[in-house]
């Protein structure tokens, strides 16, 4: 990744600061990093690659956020069908 450097007034880094706290976001980066893609993708400029990139990116942060140690949900527990069969 490349370091890119901002200069915001205090006000907007306050809300940039209180949007990272709240919104689950690991650093200011994050968050700006998905505002970006989100302009990006309204705008129809984000093609196939860099879909894939951020995919990909978010299936890294969350196995991260999840651990090592999350149970294998079985066919059953994600298939439709499965919602309307009966239980002993």
């Amino acid at each position: 990744m490349t370091k890119f450097q901002i200069l915001l007034p205090e006000l907007m880094k306050a809300f940039v600061d209180e949007q990272v706290a709240k919104g689950g976001y690991g650093s200011v980066s994050e968050y700006l990093q998905e505002l970006i893609f989100q302009d990006q993708y309204r705008k129809g400029q984000v093609n196939d690659d860099q879909f894939e990139v951020v995919a990909d990116w978010l299936i890294e942060e969350f196995a991260a956020c999840i651990g090592a140690n999350l149970p294998v949900l079985s066919d059953n527990a994600v298939t439709r069908e499965s919602i309307y069969e009966d239980r002993p």
